[in-house]
C-alpha cells in the first residue's frame, strides 16, 4: 500500500498555500511542499529524492499530517536549558542586591556582580551560578548595580563638612608687565 497525504480541507488548503507563498522558515516551506506534492499523487520515494529528505522522515510527516492535520507539522519552539534560578531565588538576589554589603559583614560599600554572586553562593542562599546569570536577573528586574569604587573613605571625622568647600589650592597668577 502506498502512503499519501489526505486531501486538505478548505482551511488547511488556504493555510498550506500561505506556507508555500510566504514561509516563515525553510522547514515550514519544505513540509508544505511535501503535503502538496503528496496530495497530487507523488510517492514517498519520489518525495524523498525531490525534497532531499529521508524516506522514513517523509512517512512520519505524512502520518502526522493524516492523523492531526497541519498543526502537527508546525515548527515548535525548543524549550532549551531549564532556568538556573527559580523565581524565589531571583527574588532573593534582587533583595540582597538592593541592600548594602556592610549589612552582611562585607568590607566594601557597593556590590559588584562577582562579590554579590560569591556572597549568595557561599551563604547557600542560591545554587551555584555565574556572575553573568546574576547580571541577567538584575537586568530583568531593572535593578542597577554599581561597580566597586576605587577610592578610599576618609578617616577625618570632619570630612562630611569639608568635602564640598572650595579652596584655592594655588595662588593667583601675577600679571606680567609689558
Amino acid at each position: 500500500m502506498c502512503l499519501h497525504a489526505r486531501a486538505p480541507n478548505a482551511a488547511e488548503s488556504k493555510e498550506l498555500s500561505r506556507w508555500l507563498k510566504r514561509p516563515r522558515n525553510a522547514v515550514q516551506m519544505r513540509r508544505g511542499q511535501l503535503i502538496s506534492f503528496s496530495a497530487q499523487g507523488m510517492r514517498v520515494q519520489e518525495l524523498s529524492t525531490t525534497l532531499h529528505l529521508h524516506e522514513e522522515y517523509v512517512r512520519q510527516l505524512l502520518r502526522q499530517y493524516n492523523e492531526e492535520g497541519l498543526a502537527s507539522l508546525r515548527t515548535r519552539a525548543h524549550p532549551g536549558r531549564p532556568p538556573a534560578l527559580t523565581p524565589e531565588d531571583e527574588s532573593v538576589v534582587v533583595e540582597i542586591a538592593t541592600m548594602p554589603p556592610r549589612a552582611f559583614g562585607q568590607p566594601f560599600n557597593q556590590w559588584s556582580l562577582r562579590k554579590l554572586t560569591d556572597c549568595l553562593v557561599n551563604r547557600q542562599m542560591i545554587p551555584k551560578v555565574s556572575h553573568v546569570t546574576i547580571g541577567k536577573v538584575l537586568k530583568r528586574h531593572k535593578v542597577t548595580y554599581q561597580r566597586t569604587r576605587t577610592w578610599k573613605a576618609s578617616k577625618d571625622p570632619d570630612f562630611a563638612g569639608k568635602k564640598n568647600e572650595s579652596t584655592d589650592s594655588t595662588g593667583r597668577r601675577r600679571r606680567t608687565r609689558s
